[in-house]
């Protein structure tokens, strides 16, 4: 009797291995991730209280960028991606960040992504850092604005934008885009004062007040002690899209000041 328990043990261990070790589903499709600064990173903007801001760098580092749909279908590009926005001339394609292959055909418009602070490098400990130079009445200051946040973003109503994105046919190739809308944290001159964009925006004085001699070097963490720190907060947590389309936002690190 003992000799028959064991076989029966061992038969449905090994059956269980052999399921957890089968490969999951593949196709033969690829989707490319990239990721988009808009016009407003590659060539430059105004903001609400009039500096001329253009970029030399935009840093976003990237976690596990995730395309999917509501049927469960879903593609992960593994890893750590510390992208520059600011890439190429104005008339640069947004930029590619990575490839998943062997992609079952399907609707992949919806995409999650994760912003987190970089483990390590010149930037180690940030996780969105802005260099550039502002412009206004004559003065001109050379700035390097270090943010710390983490958060997950999750476009679930997928990407909004005159090209449909994340349809991937069989044997097909699709792009998914993560959009980054900075002229959230600036605003932008060319827009109402009542616009949104502004209302909700910090600008560039809120970052200025931290210049010296030209130069600027700014944390998240100088920041804290500003009136509008929050206002901030809440504009970074609007910094994630899929073209137009918005995204849900969790898990950020600074939730208390969203309230």
């Amino acid at each position: 009797m003992k000799k028959i328990i064991f076989s029966t043990v061992l038969i449905i261990i090994v059956s269980a291995l052999f399921i957890s070790c089968a490969k999951a589903p593949q196709g033969n499709g690829t989707i490319i991730f990239t990721a988009n600064g808009e016009d407003f990173v590659r060539e430059g903007f105004t903001s609400k209280d009039g500096w001329a801001i253009s970029f030399d760098k935009v840093y976003v580092n990237i976690v596990n960028p995730t395309a999917y749909n509501k049927d469960g279908l879903k593609s992960i590009l593994q890893g750590t991606y510390f992208v520059d926005l600011a890439a190429g001339d104005a008339k640069a394609e947004p930029v590619v960040v990575g490839q998943t292959e062997k992609v079952i055909h399907g609707n992949y418009q919806s995409l999650k992504f994760g912003i987190k602070k970089a483990v390590s490098g010149e930037y180690k400990d940030s996780s969105i850092v802005m260099t550039g130079t502002a412009k206004k009445a004559g003065k001109s200051v050379n700035f390097t604005i270090k943010l710390d946040e983490e958060m997950d973003f999750d476009g679930k109503e997928g990407f909004v934008g005159d090209e449909v994105k994340g349809v991937l046919a069989e044997n097909g190739k699709t792009s998914v885009e993560m959009t980054f809308h900075f002229d959230h944290i600036f605003g932008d001159k060319e827009a109402a004062a009542d616009d949104h964009i502004n209302t909700g925006s910090v600008g560039f004085d809120f970052f200025n007040t931290h210049s010296k001699d030209g130069k600027q070097e700014v944390t998240q963490e100088m920041l804290k002690k500003s009136a509008d720190y929050g206002k901030l907060i809440k504009a970074i947590a609007t910094l994630g899209h899929l073209g137009e389309g918005h995204c849900e936002v969790s898990n950020m690190t600074s939730a208390s000041y969203m309230k």
